[in-house]
């Protein structure tokens, strides 16, 4: 593609443009991951307690007539309580990770599955549980009734108990994701508003809108009236978008680039043929969502810190690439700037802002990885490939 007429707002690109290589070339240093992975031990905790807590009241109730009268407790009988416990808190441990694997599917599937693996698990107890009390009757010399008899005589307690155990652990977890969903809500709004905060202080930069003023007064002083004023509607358009748009909603890949684009104009007023921007997008990727203003403070840390030094013409790339279910997108530079011998003024807080954005909207499902390469830096962002629908890609 032409260097900085890549994309507009409401337009597509046409043709092949060129070619960026999505592997970051030196692969002896590795890259920054920024997601941490979240081990979710507080619900696995509570499933453990909610298990152990369901038997002994279950063994409890059980025993309550013999221990209120005083009965003797046998050895077999005492054994038979044993053997329910063991395979009560087995068949608890695979019915919960049931219950937590089916979490994903529709409501009306999920308890679908549920209430027919707890029917399954209260069927198989209940038979085990008939050959165990079979075998200590005839240990105590007592009267064994037929293994079917005794299946079916047992099975209502083992239904009643699995189900309840069903209901109670899907009620919790349900809870937790709900408190987990309000808390990540809550860090995205956060997020967002500092972002949108961080986009008006760039907006009203002192320095930044100097540098594009004078700019466009240079192009007046040397009577390139039509170039100023391109350049005063880029930057009245940039300013619109930027102040325009929700920093908690998403946007199509389509309108981020083209916002980056308007940005990178502006800038190519001040370096002229020392910017060069080179985009690379397949036409299908046009409509995936991205966090909006996502990319701009990865480009200005590359114009701040690999083109502004430099003496020689830098190249910016921009590409996205579906990876599986996975949209990449990679920001690369070849202006032989990295974090390692950048001004040791900056503090990175562009890529934390952005990485953090990334948990807010995608928790583990998003990664941030950086470093320097041999030619410059690169940044690389991970997150889930979500396409807008088609009557709204095409508004």
């Amino acid at each position: 593609m032409a260097q900085g007429a890549a994309f507009h707002v409401g337009r597509r690109p046409t043709g092949q443009s060129q070619s960026v290589p999505l592997k970051i070339r030196d692969k002896s240093r590795p890259m920054r991951a920024l997601v941490p992975a979240s081990l979710r031990q507080r619900e696995v905790g509570i499933a453990a307690l909610l298990t152990v807590l369901m038997w002994i009241t279950a063994l409890l109730l059980w025993s309550a007539q013999d221990i209120v009268e005083g009965s003797p407790f046998p050895w077999p009988y005492r054994r038979l309580l044993i053997e329910i416990l063991v395979v009560g808190l087995s068949f608890s441990a695979l019915l919960a990770s049931i219950i937590v694997g089916v979490r994903p599917l529709q409501p009306l599937l999920r308890t679908s599955v549920t209430a027919l693996a707890a029917i399954v698990i209260a069927i198989l107890h209940g038979w085990v549980d008939a050959h165990q009390l079979a075998h200590m009757r005839a240990e105590i010399n007592a009267s064994v009734a037929p293994i079917m008899t005794l299946f079916v005589s047992g099975l209502m307690p083992f239904l009643l108990i699995y189900g309840l155990y069903a209901a109670a652990l899907g009620l919790m977890l349900g809870a937790m994701t709900a408190r987990r969903r309000d808390v990540q809500l809550a860090e995205a709004r956060s997020a967002a508003q500092q972002a949108q905060l961080a986009a008006l202080r760039f907006q009203l930069n002192p320095h930044f809108l100097f540098n594009t003023l004078n700019a466009i007064s240079s192009l007046i002083v040397t009577h390139r009236n039509a170039d100023a004023e391109a350049m005063t509607m880029r930057l009245a358009e940039f300013l619109r978008i930027t102040l325009e748009t929700d920093p908690e909603a998403t946007v199509t890949l389509d309108e981020e680039l083209a916002t980056t684009q308007c940005y990178l104009d502006i800038e190519k007023a001040r370096f002229g043929a020392r910017l060069n921007v080179v985009f690379e997008c397949p036409a299908a990727l046009l409509d995936a969502h991205v966090p909006s203003l996502l990319l701009q403070p990865i480009i200005e840390n590359s114009i701040k810190y690999a083109v502004a030094p430099a003496r020689h013409k830098v190249t910016i790339s921009v590409s996205a690439a579906q990876i599986s279910d996975r949209l990449r997108l990679l920001i690369e530079d070849d202006g032989q700037q990295a974090f390692g011998n950048r001004p040791s003024g900056s503090t990175g807080l562009g890529l934390a802002n952005v990485g953090q954005r990334l948990r807010t909207f995608y928790g583990d499902e998003a990664a941030l990885e950086a470093r320097a390469t041999d030619r410059g830096f690169a940044v690389a962002l991970t997150m889930p490939l979500r396409l807008a629908p088609i009557a709204k890609a095409a508004e």
